[in-house]
């Protein structure tokens, strides 16, 4: 029998994609598309991992 399994925190990826996104976005001029689409892809990749603590 296994122990309460605790889910996963993921707030670091809400700091690190948009930031990420700005940045390398900001190289083509473009930094805030860059910073949505980096909180975006952070929002969809907890999401997943949301739906995986779900199951478990």
């Amino acid at each position: 029998m296994t122990g309460p399994q605790s889910p996963r925190s993921l707030g670091i990826l809400f700091a690190i994609l948009p930031i990420g996104g700005a940045i390398g976005a900001g190289f083509m001029g473009q930094p805030v598309i860059g910073l949505v689409a980096g909180f975006g892809l952070a929002l969809v990749i907890a999401t997943l991992f949301w739906l995986a603590d779900r199951r478990r």
